[in-house]
């Protein structure tokens, strides 16, 4: 798991933060949208707490399988007194905080503090029972999953109160296993606000193990995705888009996580490679940040990004993220149309623009390497590292690209609408205008050779000590990118071209 440091000051404060229910996505016309925007070749009871009484309730997925119900007894701990009704363990925490209950924000890539309010704590013994429990569990509560494997394919966990947070009482992600055994469409859905989601492995929905989206009364904010492992979807490994009802997914926080597709992972995907690492429909305000993402390509057809916010996204950060072996890095927007849905903004941000993929935005500090000879062997091979298409006001920094045979593009910004300032970036191919696209290029080092990194096979894009791109750099703006991948102050007034800073 990766352990980077303090976010940037793109974000004085982290929110306190959710994870949200499945709205009905169209597949069809995504799976379009990706392909016509490339022309690249190729139930058993439980003895967790859920409240100091008995409660019966009942949770629907969202699109997926239909509703499951159950009564779960409950036991009450609180400054040290424990009342057993049957049981079962809740327990008072700290202190509470009272608008969320949830944990203060986060600065670094650190476990979670512990937690604050109730807590209830589940064992593997409690998996069939889990989607009753988190749909019982007040407003701030946190579950706090033992160690060990859960069988998840009897229903979603889906959230639909706020301030609730799932977690490993170890802190340890590896130690954690929600295994769904692509029975279920997701395994986490949420739709309430301020929720989190921290050191925990997600495995093998049939579609997202995490879905974000917005409400049905309200929209979502604030979810913290936090030092989580998603391995192996059906489909996208972290979804965020849209409810029904029109309300969005907005402002949250993904961080310290790993999303892996393994080659046992990639026999499972269909619908001509609809598959990809974190895809975002029509969400502002997120930040991507310190993660690694793994292994988004299939055989056939051409899979979406690590990273993915289109339909109009805004205000997204992507930083110091670490991509090996996806056929497609970052992308802001998709095709010239997108999926035919769009999001409007009450400001206007691009007087003038027929559609937008996305808005404003920075992508920096990223390495993003290409290296697996059965990626480039594959029908598309490695499309793109870093894709623009329809991206007004975007900024692209200090990213590293490499790959180790011709991708279709190291990077390109695409369409007439995409305006956007790239400069510093290190890439062993070619940095490419298409169908209109604008864009400021400055200082960045296009057809550089592998060694002009330490060991691109082993994924290690810091700069050799000779490297080409030293010094080589562009002073930016104050604040557009003043340190490296590591933190490191880039402060010699002669800034290195890539995502590391040596200079």
């Amino acid at each position: 798991m990766p352990r980077r440091g303090v976010l940037s000051p793109f974000v004085a404060v982290l929110p306190a933060l959710l994870l949200v229910g499945c709205a009905g996505d169209d597949v069809s016309a995504e799976t379009s949208a990706s392909t016509s925007a490339s022309t690249s070749p190729g139930a058993t009871e439980g003895t967790a707490t859920v409240s100091t009484t008995e409660t019966t309730a009942s949770t629907t997925d969202v699109g997926t399988e239909s509703g499951t119900s159950a009564t779960t007894g409950v036991t009450s701990t609180s400054e040290g007194t424990t009342t057993t009704t049957s049981g079962t363990t809740t327990t008072t925490a700290g202190e509470t905080d009272t608008t969320t209950g949830g944990p203060p924000p986060l600065g670094v890539c650190e476990p979670l503090p512990p937690p604050r309010g109730e807590v209830l704590d589940v064992t593997p013994d409690d998996a069939a029972s889990l989607p009753q429990i988190v749909a019982d569990a007040a407003e701030g509560t946190t579950i706090r999953f033992a160690d060990g494997t859960y069988d998840v394919s009897s229903g979603p966990l889906h959230i639909t109160r706020p301030g609730i947070t799932l977690r490993s009482a170890s802190s340890d992600p590896d130690a954690v296993n929600l295994d769904a055994g692509y029975a279920v469409g997701e395994i986490v859905l949420v739709e309430a606000s301020d929720v989190t989601l921290a050191e925990i492995t997600l495995r093998r929905a049939m579609w997202h193990p995490i879905h974000v989206t917005g409400g049905a009364e309200a929209d979502t904010t604030g979810v913290l995705i936090h030092r989580v492992r998603v391995v192996d979807p059906g489909q996208q490994g972290i979804k965020i888009n849209a409810s029904g009802a029109g309300h969005y997914a907005d402002d949250g926080v993904i961080t310290c996580s790993e999303i892996v597709l393994t080659d046992a992972g990639r026999a499972q995907i269909m619908d001509n490679c609809y598959t990809g690492g974190i895809d975002a429909h029509s969400a502002r305000g997120w930040i991507v940040a310190d993660n690694t993402i793994e292994g988004f390509w299939c055989e056939q057809g051409l899979s979406e990004h690590a990273i993915h916010f289109w339909v109009t996204g805004r205000d997204t950060l992507v930083e110091r993220n670490r991509i090996v072996d996806c056929a497609r890095g970052v992308g802001f927007g998709l095709g010239e149309m997108g999926n035919g849905k769009s999001r409007t903004y009450d400001d206007d941000p691009c007087p003038g623009a027929s559609y937008l993929g996305h808005v404003d935005g920075l992508i920096r500090n990223n390495m993003i390497v290409g290296r697996r000879p059965e990626l480039f062997a594959s029908q598309s091979g490695m499309d793109s590292g870093i894709a623009l298409e329809q991206a007004c006001g975007a900024e692209v920094y200090h990213n590293t690209i490499v790959a180790l045979q011709p991708p279709f593009v190291s990077m390109e910004y695409r369409w007439g609408n995409t305006s956007a300032t790239i400069k510093n970036n290190l890439v062993t191919h070619n940095i490419k205008e298409r169908d209109g696209g604008q864009a400021e290029l400055a200082g960045n080092l296009e057809g550089a050779d592998p060694s002009a990194v330490v060991d691109a096979g082993a994924g290690d894009l810091h700069l050799a000590p000779a490297s080409p791109a030293i010094d080589a750099g562009v002073v930016l703006a104050p604040g557009a990118c003043d340190e490296d991948l590591d933190e490191e102050p880039r402060s010699d007034g002669m800034p290195d071209v890539g995502a590391d800073e040596v200079g």
